[in-house]
């Protein structure tokens, strides 16, 4: 048994209206997290969430569950997401019926299902999986689709539909996705809506999305459009009150844009809600098609390497797909290979944008194709995407600018340490009791966001000029190895350059290295037991340790 709950309105929280979501107290019923944005990290983010939490419902709202790839489960997928829904405690938890998840390899999309009882059963298991994992209910979303398989064996409604009563779960009713789903396919988004159970739909998503004319994109951009506003109206007439959320992820505007869609949407229900006749689902007349029964994890498979590799589509894979309308099969598979590329480039565009900026746009293109095919995503969140880029940069030469890495470097590290898990500040006095009463015995912890660079070039100045909007930045001759210490403070990120002597003591500190063996690392100062004492004494001052840790007493 699925109970809906009474929500009214929301919005999706996105990066730009972070502030004021922490310094205000927008006007909108509830707020819908992606839980990959959130998962396993600290910082501003979770700062931001928590707040918002205090203040408000949080429905968090997943991308990687990847429920319906006939690979397994990824187990460390949902020992994250059940740490966040037992930190957070939202008011509900969603993801898709989709997959996207090949083995280790992760796409960052979701990909339609075959409709097909392999299909249904295995998505319906996987979800009874999940929600006893979690001990609640989940919602699942229907996506918007540019391709549908010839071995599909029923509408995607009846599909739904009994997923929902097999799985008992809930259904997320994305009316822009119907809409998408319904101009690509051309089947009646009317008879979409009437062939739902109205006990199993437990909240609305509304977007923008753009119409290419022979194929429509759920882009998330933009306003709401007539068409869906009218099929929301619809949805409202058969389903009641049901939870609402305004989606805008491209382009993302003003709050006060997306808080008047919202109230748009709040005034169509009001509109709606008087009038209301929930309708009996009538049966339509079916579309006769050719079954071809296809293995799932066969058909995945085949589709896989297709999306995430520029190999030419063979004609055995476009005969898997229906071939109607404007587009043919082949061009249908196209736009999800082209989506992949653009959300993996726009990733690394994001996290590398001074080391792009230096490099030129069509040369880190080119680059990140090379690392892409080399290391693909391994990870249920793109941000981890980078995490082998700075290596792979050392491991290519770029034209004559060797500092390239080195600056990669840098950005890496501070994304890294901007997002690093919350931790305690310790101070003088509980630094000295440990270390005074079992100096031979006691390690520093230091903190998750502090980490240490060991640079080829001292690429500081180049850095500060970066930061100047117009500035010529200056190029870096010859090596001078540098290294440096990056942290963070409450919500800000630092970096500075230090000694040798000290990247050494910090590295050990690091990996859990004893009080001596830190202080080996400054044998050639003048004063060793000064210059390790004062280089740990910065480290506290900076808030870069935890705790000390010391024998049992």
């Amino acid at each position: 048994m699925f109970t809906r709950q009474k929500l009214g309105h929301g919005v999706g929280l996105r990066t730009r209206h972070y502030t004021q979501f922490l310094e205000e107290t927008p006007a909108v019923s509830w707020v819908e997290a992606i839980s990959e944005n959130f998962m396993d990290l600290g910082g501003r983010p979770l700062a931001v969430l928590e707040k918002v939490r205090r203040d408000r419902p949080v429905v968090l709202h997943g991308v990687s569950l990847n429920i319906g790839s006939a690979t397994e489960l990824d187990k460390k997928y949902l020992t994250s997401l059940k740490a966040l829904v037992t930190r957070i405690e939202p008011a509900m938890v969603s993801d898709h019926v989709c997959w996207g998840r090949r083995g280790p390899h992760y796409s960052h999309d979701l990909l339609p299902l075959p409709y097909t009882e392999e299909a249904l059963a295995l998505t319906a298991e996987r979800i009874k999986r999940v929600q006893d994992f979690l001990g609640r209910q989940l919602l699942v979303e229907n996506v918007s689709s540019y391709l549908t398989y010839t071995s599909s064996e029923m509408p995607e409604w009846e599909f739904l539909s009994q997923l929902a009563e097999r799985a008992d779960c809930g259904l997320l009713f994305d009316i822009n996705n119907v809409y998408v789903s319904s101009r690509n396919h051309g089947f009646d988004a009317i008879a979409f809506l009437d062939g739902i159970p109205v006990d199993r739909v437990g909240q609305f998503h509304l977007a923008g999305h753009q119409d290419r004319g022979d194929i429509v994109i759920d882009t998330h951009e933009g306003h709401v459009s007539d068409p869906v506003w009218k099929l929301y109206e619809h949805a409202v007439k058969r389903f009641g009150d049901v939870p609402t959320l305004i989606e805008w992820d491209e382009g993302v505007p003003e709050l006060d844009v997306l808080l008047a869609e919202s109230k748009k949407a709040q005034l169509v229900e009001s509109a709606v809600l008087g009038v209301r006749a929930i309708q009996s689902p009538q049966p339509r007349p079916g579309v006769a098609v050719e079954i071809r029964p296809e293995p799932l994890q066969q058909l995945q498979n085949v589709m896989f390497d297709f999306i995430a590799t520029p190999a030419k589509i063979e004609t055995a894979t476009a005969e898997k797909l229906v071939n109607a309308g404007p587009l043919t099969a082949t061009a249908r598979i196209e736009v999800y290979a082209e989506m992949y590329w653009l959300r993996m480039r726009d990733t690394l565009n994001e996290d590398f944008k001074l080391t792009r900026s230096l490099m030129g746009d069509e040369a880190f293109e080119v680059l990140i194709a090379q690392y892409i095919q080399k290391f693909p995503s391994t990870h249920y969140s793109l941000g981890n995407l980078g995490r082998y880029f700075v290596q792979f940069m050392y491991n290519n030469s770029f034209n004559g600018r060797a500092d390239l890495a080195d600056l990669a470097a840098l950005e890496w590290a501070r994304s890294q340490s901007f997002i690093a898990a919350d931790a305690d500040v310790a101070t003088f006095a509980q630094i000295g009791v440990v270390a005074q009463a079992h100096f031979a015995e006691a390690r520093l912890t230091v903190a998750p966001s502090v980490k240490v660079l060991d640079l080829n070039h001292d690429i500081t100045d180049l850095w500060k000029a970066m930061q100047v909007e117009g500035a010529i930045p200056p190029g870096v001759t010859g090596r001078a190895k540098t290294h440096l210490v990056v942290w963070r403070r409450e919500h800000s990120v630092f970096h500075s350059v230090i000694s040798a002597d000290e990247f050494h003591a910090l590295t050990l500190a690091i990996d859990g290295a004893l009080l001596p063996a830190l202080c080996e690392c400054f044998v050639s100062a003048d004063d060793p037991v000064q210059a390790a004492f004062q280089a740990i004494g910065s480290w506290v001052n900076e808030g870069m340790i935890s705790g000390i840790d010391g024998p049992p007493v």
